[in-house]
């Protein structure tokens, strides 16, 4: 039974509590990584690292324990999400207000947008709103980005919704730069993904079912009532133990985490052909974390190398593992069935590098966690077994490892178990996903 925090107790919360601000269709449940901070006797006081947050489900655990937490994310998006996820310090009455003069202010033009013919009816209230609208916000309803239509894919989210989206935007934007006013943003992002876009996920990214309007209002307005009742459940566990996040490349952790971690529980990418950029694509182009290719070029620069899409002329991780048999040989086998094949394209040209590239960067990883980890630290991998290139099998966590033992990286190998499986998307088999442990020396 995990133990209480000025009269509250953990197990009293919602398993979506905080968690549920914004979800990565990619990330891990944050009941395994319960299990590890308890099967690691990770207590407060302690300092748990992820260095592939996410949209931080690890800190968000730790942080309802009372134990301190290192986030890391390239990813501007998740990073952005993990840090509000866990600013739980929030002047609730000061939210209220600001999200109750927000909503106010921004009905009025959402209203007048309903197409005629859909919902025309109006409430008392909602006429009584329209006829105090204000003239600027009439403009604002004919906005529409260049930018973000360019960046996201082809028909994620139609017209109309898209103008309703950036008026809320807008009007976020005008607020101060503060805590608040990013929940607002997040909220809004999630919003959107959600309940607006015509984005689906299942494990890839989609257009499904176009959405030729949606309430916007409603979808935003719901997620803050949900974001109050969150912060008034988790504020009395205080006091809080603090959470850092860093928006920036796991491969040089050491030079900007000071202090020394405990545990390590994390989900890296895996080497597979899934672009993790294009899954949080709407919400980058809408905050404006990325204005233009160019832009969007720099980001994927500075991610682990686990896809074509982000594998570059110049990149080296991959010579930290040459000298490791079991990589060398699985993509040996990727290149030899490539050219069986007669795969010749630009993307199958790569498979073979995207394997190299991915277990060398990982080398990097493991490398700079060993100089910020306290000896007998514990670490827990979570990683998914690969059929990805020419159904050539990578067995992840067992690949991680021999590089652990060929590179003698400072750590003990404790095991690879078996999280769970799932099935492949090309083959339909069935692929584990597991756990590497690891402990320091």
């Amino acid at each position: 039974m995990l133990s209480s925090r000025n009269g509250a107790t953990i197990n009293q919360l919602d398993d979506t509590t905080v968690h549920g601000w914004y979800r990565f269709v990619l990330a891990f449940p944050d009941h395994l990584v319960a299990d590890y901070l308890d099967r690691f006797e990770v207590e407060p006081g302690m300092t748990v690292l992820d260095p592939f947050v996410g949209t931080g489900t690890t800190l968000v655990e730790c942080k309802k324990r009372g134990i301190h937490s290192v986030g890391i994310d390239a990813n501007p998006v998740t990073a952005f999400a993990s840090r509000v996820k866990t600013q739980w310090e929030i002047n609730i009455d000061a939210f209220c207000a600001r999200r109750d003069a927000l909503l106010k202010k921004i009905r009025p033009t959402l209203l007048e947008m309903t197409p005629v013919g859909r919902s025309t009816q109006l409430s008392f209230d909602d006429a009584l709103v329209l006829r105090e609208a204000s003239a600027p916000y009439g403009q604002l309803a004919q906005t529409t980005s260049e930018d973000i239509l360019a960046l996201i894919p082809t028909g994620a989210i139609s017209p109309l919704p898209l103008s309703k989206t950036l008026i809320v935007r807008d009007a976020i934007f005008k607020q101060p730069a503060d805590e608040i006013r990013d929940v607002f943003l997040l909220a809004l992002a999630s919003a959107v993904v959600d309940d607006v876009s015509n984005l689906g996920f299942g494990p890839e990214v989609y257009v499904a079912k176009r959405r030729d309007d949606a309430d916007v209002y409603q979808a935003f307005a719901t997620r803050l009532s949900r974001i109050e009742a969150d912060l008034k459940a988790v504020q009395s566990l205080k006091p809080f133990a603090p959470s850092q996040v860093f928006f920036d490349d796991a491969r040089e952790l050491s030079t900007f985490v000071a202090d020394p971690v405990d545990a390590v529980i994390t989900s890296p990418p895996y080497p597979n052909e899934k672009d993790y950029t294009r899954i949080t694509r709407l919400e980058m182009a809408l905050l404006g974390f990325v204005r233009d290719k160019k832009d969007l070029r720099q980001l994927k620069n500075r991610l682990l190398r686990s896809n074509t899409r982000n594998v570059f002329v110049k990149d080296d991780d991959a010579q930290y593992v040459t000298d490791v048999p079991e990589i060398r040989k699985i993509a040996d086998k990727v290149e030899r069935r490539r050219i069986e094949r007669g795969a010749d394209s630009g993307f199958e040209r790569l498979y073979h590098r995207v394997v190299l590239e991915y277990f060398g960067g990982m080398y990097r990883v493991f490398r700079e966690i060993a100089q910020v980890m306290r000896k007998g630290g514990q670490a827990a991998i979570v990683v998914g077994d690969q059929m990805s290139y020419f159904q050539v099998p990578i067995k992840t966590a067992e690949l991680l490892a021999c590089v652990v033992e060929t590179k003698k990286l400072p750590y003990r190998i404790v095991g690879v178990e078996e999280f769970r499986t799932r099935q492949a998307t090309a083959t339909r088999k069935k692929i584990s996903e597991t756990v590497l442990i690891l402990k320091r020396k």
